[in-house]
């Protein structure tokens, strides 16, 4: 893993925990210096409260 790409992965691990708008803003800067589309951001179930990816969640099995 490259040096770009260990930043991309911090930054992105940031930006799903962060909690300050600022701080959610500058995780995106770096992420789009480095080129990166942002994450998708996680879904819940509205029937179990399962959280995951919005495509995994619409098909899971509660």
């Amino acid at each position: 893993m490259n040096t770009d790409e260990r930043i991309a992965q911090h930054a992105a691990a940031g930006l799903t925990r962060a909690l300050d708008p600022d701080a959610y803003r500058h995780f995106q800067a770096i992420l789009e210096i480095l080129g990166v589309d942002y994450p998708t951001p996680l879904a819940e179930c509205p029937v179990c409260g399962r959280v995951g990816l919005p495509e995994r969640i619409r098909i899971h099995d509660c």
